[in-house]
C-alpha cells in the first residue's frame, strides 16, 4: 500500500572535504558511496542546502536513521513511493536533536511537489561568492569564467570542489599575452 511520495537519492561517490575540498572521500561518515537515502523537504529555509535524510547506516541492515547533511552529498534525485512502513515511521519520527521536542520533518505534499523540487535538485549548481556588490549566489557546476550580476561583469578567481569566488576586476594578463 502506497503511504507517502517521498525524493530518494544517492550519496555522491567521491565528495570534496577539508580545506579547499581537495580530501576526496567515498561516500559520508554515515552512509557508503552509492547508498539510497530519502530526502526530506526542506526545514531552515536555506533553500535546501542543509537536508534531513533517512536511511541504513553504512555497513548496516539495521533500522532506519534520521540525520541531517548537505544536499550537495548527494546525487540522482528522483520521485518514488513510500511503501514500507518501516520507513514511513522513519521519515515521520520527531528528531532527537536540533530541533524543539517532538518536532519532526513534514512530508512532501504530492507527487507533483516532489518531482518539481527533485529535477531543481538534478541541475548542478556550486556555491559562489561576489567582491564588489558583496553577496551570494548559485552557478552551475562548473563554473562559467566570467557572468555578469546586476549590470556588474564578474570573472572567475578561484574555485574547489565547494564553491567559486568571482571579481569584479579584470583577472591579470599573462607577460606574452597581445595588448
Amino acid at each position: 500500500m502506497l503511504l507517502a511520495f517521498g525524493i530518494a537519492a544517492n550519496v555522491k561517490h567521491e565528495i570534496g572535504r577539508g580545506e579547499g575540498g581537495l580530501d576526496i572521500r567515498r561516500g559520508t561518515k554515515h552512509f557508503a558511496a552509492g547508498a539510497k537515502v530519502w530526502v526530506l523537504p526542506p526545514r531552515w529555509g536555506d533553500g535546501g542546502e542543509q537536508v534531513g535524510v533517512v536511511g541504513r547506516h553504512r555497513g548496516s541492515p539495521g533500522p532506519y536513521i534520521l540525520l541531517v547533511m548537505p544536499r550537495r552529498h548527494l546525487e540522482n534525485f528522483r520521485t518514488q513511493g513510500v511503501y514500507s512502513p518501516a520507513l514511513f515511521a522513519a521519515m515521520t519520527r520527531p528528531m532527537k536533536r536540533g530541533g524543539s521536542p517532538g518536532t519532526s520533518f513534514a512530508l512532501w505534499e504530492d507527487k507533483e511537489a516532489a518531482a518539481q523540487v527533485a529535477a531543481m535538485w538534478n541541475q548542478p549548481t556550486m556555491e559562489a561568492h561576489f567582491d564588489e556588490p558583496r553577496g551570494w549566489g548559485y552557478v552551475p557546476d562548473p563554473p562559467p569564467m566570467e557572468l555578469e550580476r546586476d549590470r556588474v561583469v564578474f570573472y572567475l578567481a578561484h574555485f574547489n570542489a565547494n564553491r567559486a569566488w568571482y571579481s569584479s576586476r579584470l583577472p591579470p594578463r599573462e607577460a606574452g599575452d597581445a595588448a
